[in-house]
């Protein structure tokens, strides 16, 4: 199938109102394609370019599209940004100015991108290639799919209803399957085999799942009153990075750590791999745990910045390792020795879990209690707080895991003074000592598969903090009109503020009053920023 047939497919899903009928279009599309033509469909359509394992390596931002668009049409990039600030879209720029023959395929599309990706190989040269080889509107859907801004009103909900009806499978284990391997791709793959090679699909040894998410409260009350009559498990929650860790073998086992972004994080951390090497006593095993930064001598904690410092790391990894050793802090066991074990009960996998290592001073079972006294809540909060920590997990014994959910069979309890994570949409440049930066962003909370606008952060950066957000931010830039820019949604951070009201000047309906930014979660993905329906319970429980 060429890639200008999806494109124009694309088009009429676009300019389709209507769940139903968009569904219907993209399951007939699906329903003759081949294997290979499918995944790169579902891929395309869920706005990865790339493999989802490789997502954080694309590289390729609004100015890389620009450099690319100029090489190829002769037009100068200055030409562009004037077209694109009259636009208000890069992609649709790219569809005036792109000229290119129809030769491209969908699954050569899907091959050439990964190819690159996985190589490093330029990725203006992959643009290049790109916009010669497809038709402009072909052009257009690429661009918007490398920003993740498909723009088509298809969520991934749509998505794995339509591979349902596409193959008549049930849209309840497709959804299961990609949540175990967050490989939208392969569960459309499976599905197209029929539902029993669906339900034979489960967990796989390094292919990271969806990380299960529990619901913050702010009073303890709530969670006594949500789990009656049961001895709670409280575990403290560390000020650190959450890691889902892969191993395979007993002897020198082979070992993979993933962020909650679901990236694989192996490289930067070989302490990390080598503290599991040697505390692991169990068999093949998927595992989850929270990774702390501590001073050379492991006695004191660093604050969480520290640890983002280690995550994704490239280059000096040794040396980061001896100035930064993290300690793992085990909570979990998802898997052992290919037994998914998601369906025990929590108090059950926790027990389980501390059975398979030798604990040591890097690797060491989660701080954790059962109560049902309240009283002895606060004293273990209390303890946690001193120090140092964030909180508290509060889970019910019994639950199971339940991949890419957030469930108040989890629950997360922190220190009185709520903060957001929200995600970066736009930014305004500043003047005087702030010229040339991004003085403030403009921050939204997510509302299913999209983004609405909740507020403006312009204090609480020190000045290297806005120098190093912009430096992130600017090659995101989709497009500026005077000193505003558009952002691709992909930053996430955190900010604190004193109260949230109601008002028809930003797209959710709410205004965060008085928001300071506190940090960058780079350990988070943009799926999970808080969401609308959170900001409107703070609303509500500081409104009574």
């Amino acid at each position: 199938m060429k890639f200008s047939k999806l494109a124009q497919v694309y088009d009429r899903i676009q300019q389709t109102s209507g769940e139903p009928q968009k569904s219907k279009l993209l399951s007939k599309l699906m329903n003759g394609a081949d294997p290979k033509t499918l995944e790169a469909i579902v891929h395309f359509t869920a706005g990865e370019p790339v493999d989802p394992q490789m997502t954080d390596r694309l590289n390729i931002g609004p100015g890389t599209i620009r450099a690319a668009l100029a090489a190829v049409s002769g037009k100068a990039e200055s030409r562009i940004d004037d077209e694109v600030k009259r636009a208000g879209d890069l992609s649709e720029v790219v569809f005036h100015y792109a000229d290119g023959t129809d030769k491209l395929t969908v699954d050569g599309l899907w091959e050439i991108t990964n190819h690159t990706v996985k190589r490093n190989e330029d990725r203006i040269g992959l643009i290049e290639r790109v916009l010669t080889n497809t038709t402009p509107a072909g052009a257009k859907y690429f661009t918007r799919m490398t920003l993740n801004q498909m723009r088509i009103g298809v969520g991934m909900g749509t998505l794995i209803r339509s591979i349902a009806s596409a193959f008549n499978v049930d849209a309840d284990i497709v959804e299961r399957l990609y949540v175990l391997t967050n490989d939208i791709g392969l569960a459309a793959t499976r599905a197209q085999l029929g539902e029993k090679a669906l339900r034979r699909a489960d967990l796989m040894l390094f292919r990271p799942y969806q990380f299960m998410s529990a619901h913050k409260v702010d009073d303890p009350q709530t969670i006594f009153d949500s789990l009656p009559g049961k001895k709670i498990l409280f575990e403290v929650k560390y000020d650190g990075a959450r890691l889902q860790i892969h191993i395979r073998g007993k002897r020198n086992p082979e070992i993979k750590c993933y962020s909650r972004r679901l990236n694989d994080d192996t490289a930067a951390m070989p302490d990390v791999v080598a503290a599991v090497q040697k505390a692991w006593t169990g068999g093949d095993a998927i595992i989850e745990g929270e990774v702390v930064a501590y001073d050379k001598t492991l006695k004191k904690k660093q604050p969480f910045q520290a640890v983002l410092t280690r995550l994704g790391r490239k280059h000096d990894i040794e040396a980061k390792a001896q100035e930064l050793p993290l300690m793992l802090y085990l909570f979990d066991l998802i898997s052992h020795n290919g037994k998914d074990l998601m369906k025990l009960p929590q108090i059950e996998r926790r027990s389980l879990l501390q059975t398979l290592f030798s604990p040591t001073n890097r690797v060491k079972l989660s701080d954790g209690m059962t109560t049902d006294r309240i009283e002895r809540q606060a004293k273990f909060f209390e303890r946690a707080i001193k120090a140092g920590h964030e909180g508290l997990m509060a889970k019910d014994p019994d639950a199971t895991y339940l991949p890419g959910r957030r469930t108040d069979r989890w629950m997360k309890l922190k220190p009185e003074f709520e903060t957001l994570d929200v995600v970066v949409v736009g930014g305004i440049y500043g003047t005087g000592r702030r010229r040339g930066m991004l003085s403030s962003l403009i921050v939204a909370v997510r509302d299913k598969d999209t983004f609405k606008t909740v507020g403006k952060i312009g204090s609480g950066f020190s000045e290297e903090t806005l120098k190093e957000l912009t430096s992130k931010l600017e090659p995101k830039i989709i497009t500026a009109r005077g000193s505003r820019a558009e952002i691709e949604p992909g930053m996430v951070i955190e900010v604190d503020f004193q109260d949230i009201q109601k008002t028809t000047a930003y797209a959710s309906g709410y205004a965060l009053r008085i928001p300071r930014f506190r940090r960058e979660r780079i350990d988070k993905s943009i799926r999970e920023a808080d969401s609308i329906s959170r900001l409107k319970r703070l609303y509500e429980q500081s409104h009574r």
